[in-house]
């Protein structure tokens, strides 16, 4: 009988233990999930440092994509063509301050596709496509842009950072690996059209806009803008401009190759 006994309070104890394990752990999360959140930035003071990270940089590499909707491109210094439905689908760069930019560029025609090479020196333009033969050309690729629009006040990438209206946190999350911080706010189009290379099509209105903040040094990661259809296909789906920063301040020189005779 005393047996009986022994083993229900045994019983009892394990029981109460468990019980005390549990509500730890539970009042444990509870508080990691407030010390996170805590943890949060102001999005205001965040953005406007990385604004600042980007005006100071001597130099950025920077990678572009777009999804969605096309995005038409007007190729007039090239003959053979400015007449043809030319799309931009990529770019990837290297911003040399104060106004020096050499990027290679992806365009699709119909079912084809080409690369250009571009060296620009503020409106100095050089250029190549690998479907004219890798030949050197000097004129303007894009016409009107001028790699010193990057940096400008206002209109550059810093001051377009400065610019989002309605910004809100909205966490810290895992970006490919990344630790960043997610804002999300809206922006003047016009804000943005040196940071896509005058290529968006949207000259006026606003644009929704999500900012990734690495979390290590508050350096802009990513920005995404959502362009809205032309108005004429208002169906259609919108363009997702996808704007990345790869890297900030490498040693790099830029100068004018030798044209092609």
């Amino acid at each position: 009988m005393k047996v009986h006994i022994i083993m229900r309070q045994l019983t009892r104890i394990t029981v109460l233990i468990l019980l005390v394990t549990l509500l730890a752990a539970c009042g444990g999360d509870d508080s990691s999930s407030e010390t996170e959140m805590e943890s949060l930035p102001e999005a205001r003071p965040l953005i406007d440092e990385s604004a600042t990270y980007i005006q100071n940089a001597n130099s950025i590499e920077l990678e572009m994509n777009v999804s969605g909707y096309p995005v038409s491109v007007e190729m007039d210094s090239v003959e053979m063509l400015n007449e043809l439905p030319l799309f931009f689908n990529y770019a990837r760069g290297i911003f040399l301050a104060p106004d020096r930019m050499t990027a290679t560029i992806q365009f699709s025609l119909d079912a084809l596709s080409t690369t250009a090479q571009l060296v620009a020196l503020d409106r100095d333009h050089y250029f190549k496509l690998d479907m004219l033969g890798n030949r050197w050309f000097r004129g303007e690729l894009i016409a009107g842009f001028s790699p010193a629009s990057l940096m400008a006040q206002p209109g550059g990438v810093a001051s377009a950072l400065a610019s989002v209206t309605d910004l809100t946190m909205v966490g810290r999350e895992n970006l490919d690996g990344l630790s960043v911080f997610h804002l999300n706010g809206t922006i003047q189009a016009s804000a943005v059209y040196a940071l896509t290379f005058g290529l968006i099509r949207t000259k006026e209105g606003i644009l929704n806009a999500d900012i990734y903040i690495r979390a290590k040094n508050h350096q802009l990661a990513v920005l995404k803008l959502i362009e809205p259809p032309p108005d004429d296909d208002s169906d259609a789906e919108n363009t997702t401009w996808t704007i990345t920063i790869v890297d900030y301040n490498q040693a790099v020189s830029i100068d004018a190759p030798v044209e092609s005779e």
